[in-house]
């Protein structure tokens, strides 16, 4: 089993969660492992999702806590 990092931006500042896989998570782990966490850490934005594009977890992400993902490396 490895352990993994997950990078992601919130407000101009990087942070990180470890998570221990024994493959590499892919985007879609990482924003679910990500959204687990923000929903613990912050408050949900302010925001009105625009219903003509498709709302991916990502996008989700990024519109109701105003974070990205950013890089998933191996330590």
């Amino acid at each position: 089993m490895s352990t993994w990092i997950i990078a992601f931006n919130k407000d101009g500042n990087t942070s990180s969660i470890k998570v221990d896989s024994g493959r590499q998570p892919d985007l879609d782990d990482a924003v679910e492992l990500v959204t687990r966490k923000a929903e613990q850490d912050y408050e949900v934005l302010n925001f009105e999702p625009d219903l003509n594009e498709e709302q991916t977890p990502a996008l989700k992400l990024a519109e109701r806590y105003g974070i990205t993902i950013t890089g998933i490396a191996q330590i």
